[in-house]
């Protein structure tokens, strides 16, 4: 988002220093925040994005002048079996310190069976939760916060207490592109449209994005096409689109509550989604009758909502298990 659009929006007329300062800012934040390879992008047990530490760890040292932290003595929850730590980090960029503190957090491994961890279970424990901690402070600062900010998704395994997956669209998606389900144990990353330039410019191949995976096309990439030329790539694409989601992207929306709610049922999952459209000033049940569907179940979900509807549950899971991670902390 352009400081510059936002000022000029409200009428509110920036002195040349400013809008250098701005500038300034702006551009480095876009370096912050540059999309990384493919391969950085994990899937973790409990289907959520991650970058690892050493790859933040790489990024800050390009970009801060400085970068130091601090933790706090770890705080052990037995009977959770849960870690957590405040971190606290100091960092000079263009010159000018900022300092950011974070909670990080971590389950401590322990086999099946067992009343507590053994051997160094409880130290590396630690050392994830510091890592954590890090990494949120790094997002904070700009490093890698479009993985906060729920862009980057998954394609979770949804392993049962056997190690077996029970979701056929993770087994299609793994046969489709040719993925070694040893090394996308948890889940498959699937990146916004909006990477795709970038990727081809830095001659990264391997990348797999939302129109790969679902068939729609996240259109802030092409925020960079001439207006004449959006609107014939808008009615291309609305006249390829089909007028209903599919049942892929139906059962991603039904997984997303299912993670923090495995007793929803459908009713009550489109609840949730008429609830939050309403909000939006959208009428969806009238929308999908006049398209010749009654919206009684997922799949009859209008596909011009399912960005919007999926990003909003994404973010409502990411914080409904913040908030149990804080209390079980």
């Amino acid at each position: 988002m352009s400081i510059g659009k936002i000022a000029q929006s409200l009428g509110v007329e920036l002195s040349s220093s400013s809008r250098e300062q701005i500038m300034e800012k702006e551009r480095w934040l876009k370096l912050a925040d540059a999309p990384f390879p493919y391969h950085d992008y994990k899937v973790n047990y409990d289907g959520n994005i991650y970058i690892a530490q050493q790859c933040i760890a790489d990024r800050n040292a390009l970009l801060f002048d400085q970068f130091q932290y601090e933790a706090e003595e770890a705080q052990v929850n037995t009977d959770t079996w849960c870690v957590g730590v405040w971190v606290k980090v100091r960092a000079i960029i263009n010159g000018k310190e900022h300092s950011v503190r974070q909670y990080g957090v971590h389950t401590i491994s322990k086999l099946r069976g067992d009343v507590k961890p053994v051997g160094d279970a409880m130290e590396q424990a630690i050392k994830s939760a510091v890592s954590d901690g890090m990494k949120k402070c790094s997002s904070w600062l700009g490093i890698a916060a479009h993985i906060y900010r729920g862009e980057v998704i998954s394609i979770r395994a949804n392993r049962n207490k056997e190690g077996q997956s029970q979701s056929k669209f993770y087994l299609q998606n793994l046969e489709k592109f040719g993925l070694s389900e040893y090394e996308y144990k948890y889940g498959i990353p699937v990146l916004p449209d909006s990477f795709k330039s970038f990727y081809e410019k830095m001659d990264w191949t391997d990348g797999i994005f939302y129109s790969d995976v679902f068939g729609y096309r996240d259109h802030q990439e092409d925020e960079h096409i001439p207006s004449e030329k959006m609107e014939k790539v808008q009615e291309r694409s609305e006249a390829e689109s089909p007028a209903f989601i599919n049942d892929m992207q139906a059962n991603y929306l039904r997984g997303l509550i299912y993670d923090f709610n495995e007793n929803a049922q459908e009713a009550d999952i489109v609840q949730a989604i008429i609830a939050y459209l309403v909000k939006r000033k959208v009428d969806v049940v009238q929308e999908a009758e006049e398209m010749g569907r009654r919206f009684t179940t997922v799949d009859a979900l209008p596909s011009v909502h399912f960005t919007s509807v999926h990003r909003y549950f994404k973010q409502l899971r990411r914080a409904r298990l913040e908030s149990t991670e804080e209390k079980s902390a």
